[in-house]
């Protein structure tokens, strides 16, 4: 497929990506964007995708999960997206050239199963997180491991 039109697929290792998520639900306060007027009460824990120099995902929790504990002005923690982690043009793909940052709920339930979920089931087999991005910025998350099907 070529990767300028269509479907755009971003993998994250969720060896990684559940120590993040880990800790925006173990925070007992979250960030959300002030100009977000959608702004959710309470605002839940999230991961939030963000695209800069690079794209990559980060944990809400508040207070923030460093990269170095030992800067606590320094980075946050990041997962980048397998080959994206320094700067590339996504100007002619699916994510687009704008720098953005979009909250993902791990609370919110799809067939009865939350985002949470489905990453300690996934994270304990290995694996991706793959987040697919179509033209005009919808999205879906979805999983690659080794883990039989989710049974609640």
């Amino acid at each position: 497929m070529d990767m300028h039109t269509g479907e755009f697929e971003l993998r994250f290792p969720l060896s990684q990506v559940s120590t993040i998520a880990e800790h925006a639900m173990a925070a007992t306060e979250h960030s959300w964007p002030t100009w977000d007027d959608n702004k959710p009460n309470p605002i839940p824990p999230a991961l939030a995708w963000a695209k800069d120099q690079g794209t990559y995902l980060l944990s809400n929790g508040v207070p923030r999960l460093l990269a170095d504990p030992a800067k606590p002005d320094g980075s946050s923690q990041v997962v980048y997206a397998l080959g994206y982690d320094s700067y590339f043009n996504f100007t002619d793909t699916a994510v687009g050239g704008d720098d953005f940052v979009e909250y993902i709920s791990l609370t919110d339930e799809q067939d009865g199963v939350t985002l949470i979920e489905l990453i300690r089931h996934h994270a304990a087999h290995g694996g991706f997180l793959l987040l697919n991005v179509f033209p005009g910025g919808t999205y879906y998350l979805s999983f690659s491991s080794a883990a039989s099907p989710f049974n609640k």
